[in-house]
């Protein structure tokens, strides 16, 4: 009877510490996960890559005077080559892996322009 007793106690007693125990902890410190920085550190570069054609319009369309595109233009590529080296150092190889990808994608998108030159070509024959 008295070991029924203790165990019931020993059960009880882990089961309140088990829900008591995340209420009484210090809070841990959440750092946003690594793939939620490189994301971020991503769309800044992307935003600062687009910046940087936007103003090349801008001074193509003559809005811009050639003083203040060379001012611009400078501190903008300054601003996306940092962000591309802190991609780089987070990630060694994004940048790579990245142009890897893009000359992929240009050289499925050739091989499928040809086919469709090809079929074109053949109705064109009939």
């Amino acid at each position: 009877m008295w070991a029924l007793l203790l165990f019931i106690s020993v059960v009880s007693a882990a089961a309140i510490g088990y829900v008591i125990w995340p209420l009484v902890r210090p809070p841990s410190v959440q750092h946003p996960a690594a793939g939620e920085e490189l994301a971020e550190l991503m769309t800044r570069k992307d935003a600062a890559l687009q910046a940087v054609r936007e103003l090349a319009f801008d001074h193509s369309v003559g809005k811009i005077e050639d003083a203040d595109f060379e001012r611009f233009n400078r501190l903008l590529r300054q601003r996306a080559m940092g962000l591309m080296r802190q991609i780089d150092q987070y990630e060694p190889g994004t940048l790579q892996l990245e142009e890897a990808l893009e000359e992929e994608i240009a050289a499925f998108r050739r091989v499928g322009e040809a086919y469709s030159d090809e079929g074109r070509g053949r109705l064109r024959e009939e």
